[in-house]
């Protein structure tokens, strides 16, 4: 009877201490590790999916005016061209999502406050949020 006791004692100490461990902040901390990180192509997606949803705002390239569905789409079609070459969602921006490959001239987004930025900005920083959740 006093060895079942142990026995039982001891499963309880153990489970109690895999809990606490489990709780402890090194865990709680690395809850990201845990998550499942986006790949390249991903967040590629997320990014394309980003200039979607920009509703209110105005891309322009070359000097003409578009809906963001319509850049995304522009955006969409020069990634499917040219995936192969692009490593990281990073090259996405910089090769592709940054400026025209015929005139060199940066690509914009007017918000619609009438702030003018380049897509490589916006979508530095939207990479850089994408790459903290």
């Amino acid at each position: 009877m006093k060895i079942r006791v142990m026995l039982g004692m001891a499963l309880v100490v153990g489970l109690l201490s895999a809990g606490v461990a489990a709780a402890t902040p090194s865990a709680v901390n690395s809850g990201s590790s845990l998550r499942k990180a986006l790949t390249e192509k991903q967040k590629v997606d997320r990014l394309l999916e980003f200039i979607r949803s920009l509703k209110d705002a105005t891309f322009i390239r070359n000097g003409s005016e578009h809906n963001c569905e319509d850049a995304a789409k522009h955006l969409q079609a020069k990634w499917e061209k040219h995936q192969s070459k692009i490593s990281t969602a990073e090259e996405f921006i910089e090769s592709l999502a940054s400026a025209s490959g015929l005139t060199g001239e940066p690509y914009r987004i007017r918000f619609a406050d009438g702030t003018t930025v380049t897509t490589k900005e916006v979508l530095m920083q939207e990479l850089k949020r994408l790459e903290q959740e």
